[in-house]
């Protein structure tokens, strides 16, 4: 199947969205090993001409024609997507309420494909953990070591501030897990930890914490037993077992678009050109 990219753009001299559009596409189409070419009109020879986007849309009969839907925000760009639908085989949103607006507008051979991000590195989530810990455990620090053994510590900057976890933050450096250590309490450090921080997490099973009630009031999201005072701030994340703590971690760490990948943007566009 070779597929051509009508990228409109490249007509009027811009490099803009659009020819991000077309390139990441032809780039993942080549790595999946589909001829594909990019140009500013479409090509007769390909068996699919994908147009980015429908405004400027020019039929190619002898190929199949899908086009790129975006911003319907008014009749007139309405009516011209409707003039193209009448040509082209299919109709490709960049998502499903677009799709269901347009036909309840009467459209048809409309689908969806979201968009794809670009990936770029995310930067660690800042763990804040404000407390002492004590020669009896009973802060539960245990369970810091053990939750540090099943995640990507990659992932996280771990902001710590009390006495006591000398023991525990002296093998961070070797196994490369990033973090900020202050045994004492400094204020204007603890401001720009509780400044900085994403979550706040406490493992002791007390009436509560100090620390906790602070990053509650600085708007950081708390991961912490739900226990003493705990239940009246309502606890982000609670959690009562090693289990489960494990669990919230492996939680957070994900987004809801991390599959919303060039790959897979490109893939759901291929099994629609086979489908056609």
């Amino acid at each position: 199947m070779k597929i051509h990219i009508v990228n409109y753009e490249e007509a009027l001299g811009i490099d803009g969205i659009l020819s991000k559009y077309a390139y990441s596409m032809q780039k993942e189409l080549q790595k999946l090993g589909y001829k594909t070419t990019v140009s500013a009109t479409p090509d007769e020879r390909a068996d699919v001409n994908h147009h980015i986007n429908y405004q400027s849309y020019v039929y190619k009969k002898g190929t199949k024609n899908t086009l790129q839907i975006t911003h319907i925000t008014d009749d007139q760009k309405f009516e011209t997507l409707r003039e193209g639908m009448e040509t082209a085989d299919k109709g490709i949103c960049l998502s499903h309420e677009t799709e269901r607006q347009l036909k309840q507008r009467g459209l048809r051979r409309i689908t969806t494909v979201l968009p794809a991000h670009d990936a770029i590195e995310r930067r660690p989530l800042a763990i804040g953990i404000f407390t002492n810990v004590y020669p009896s455990g009973c802060k539960r620090e245990h369970m810091f070591v053990e939750l540090l053994k099943t995640i990507d510590t990659k992932k996280f900057h771990f902001l710590i501030m009390g006495k006591g976890w000398e023991n525990i933050v002296s093998k961070f450096r070797e196994k490369g897990i990033m973090y900020e250590y202050h045994p004492e309490f400094e204020p204007s450090m603890y401001k720009t930890f509780l400044y900085i921080s994403d979550y706040c997490l406490y493992l002791g099973e007390d009436e509560g914490s100090m620390g906790v009630l602070d990053a509650k009031y600085a708007g950081i999201r708390i991961i912490a037993p739900n226990v003493g005072f705990h239940k009246e701030l309502k606890v982000d994340y609670p959690f009562k077992s090693q289990n489960e703590l494990n669990d919230i971690f492996k939680r957070i760490v994900r987004t809801p678009v991390d599959d919303w990948t060039w790959e897979n943007y490109v893939k759901a566009h291929v099994r629609i050109w086979k489908s056609l």
